[in-house]
Parts: structure tokens; C-alpha cells; sequence
């Protein structure tokens, strides 16, 4: 069945590219660590391309698999119903599935680390700008500087 090694064929180039991302997402820590703002926008640059590439892989996959659907008379195409017909073929295509299904959870996982640690490290960044540049020159209503020192006294008068 030519059709269904299309689509294991597919699935692979998925794993593939999901194993290549979870390594550049591992590598990512270190940039966020170093604030290595260049290299972090290149790995924007690249995520954007993985992920446009996924996506066309993802619509290869599904229209291999309507494929098959068709040639086998079928109104839903499964793992369970593959298997009947074909069980060697669709054995492969469901190892593939849970490569690629363990490789989006592991790249979701790193990912929502790296989201952590870029949290973490603007808010040291935004400490680090706040202590050099001081508190802000603003006025209220009455033209009394909105900065606070730590020494002050308040005093009413009627």
C-alpha cells in the first residue's frame, strides 16, 4: 500500500524536525541565561520556519491519509481499522505517532521552561533598568514630585 508508506514517510520528517527543535529549544536556556537578545531573535527567525514547516507536513500527513481513506472505501481512516488491512504498515505509522507525539510534549514542556526563565530574566533586566535610571520625574495635580524617599514628613494644616 503505497499510499500508507507515503504516510509513515511523512511522520518521519515530522519526528525528525521535532527531535531537531527539542535540541534547539534545550539550547535556548543558555541563551535566555546569557540575555543573548541577537541569537534569541534568530531563534524566533527559526521557530517560525519549523513551525510553517510542521504545519505543511501536517497537511501532507492529512491528505495522504484521506488518500487512503478513499482507496479503502473508508468514511474514517484509524490506527484500528488500518491495522485490519494492513496491521505491519500500520504497526509503523503508529510507532511513528508516538515518537512524534512524545517529541511535541517534550517540546512543549521546554518550552513552557524557556517561557520561566524569560519571565525570570526581563524582570531582573526591568531591576536593573529601574536602578540605574532612578524613579520617574512626575508631578501630581498640585506639582509635588509622585517620587518617595524613605525619610519624609507630612504635616496638615486646616
Amino acid at each position: 500500500m503505497e499510499t500508507l508508506n507515503r504516510a509513515i514517510e511523512i511522520t518521519e520528517r515530522m519526528r525528525d524536525a521535532l527531535a531537531a527543535e527539542v535540541a534547539r529549544a534545550r539550547e535556548q536556556r543558555l541563551l535566555i541565561r546569557k540575555l543573548d537578545s541577537a541569537k534569541l531573535f534568530e531563534r524566533a527567525q527559526l521557530r517560525a520556519q519549523f513551525n510553517a514547516t510542521l504545519a505543511q507536513l501536517e497537511a501532507e500527513l492529512a491528505a495522504e491519509l484521506a488518500e487512503v481513506g478513499q482507496r479503502l472505501g473508508l468514511r474514517e481512516v484509524s490506527i484500528d481499522v488500518l491495522r485490519t488491512r494492513n496491521p505491519g504498515e500500520a504497526r509503523k505509522l503508529a510507532e511513528s505517532f508516538a515518537q512524534v507525539r512524545a517529541l511535541a510534549a517534550a517540546l512543549s514542556e521546554l518550552d513552557a521552561l524557556n517561557r520561566q526563565l524569560a519571565a525570570r530574566a526581563l524582570s531582573c533586566v526591568r531591576g536593573y533598568v529601574n536602578a540605574l535610571t532612578g524613579p520617574a520625574n512626575a508631578y501630581d495635580r498640585r506639582g509635588m514630585s509622585t517620587a518617595r524617599s524613605t525619610l519624609y514628613t507630612s504635616s496638615r494644616t486646616a
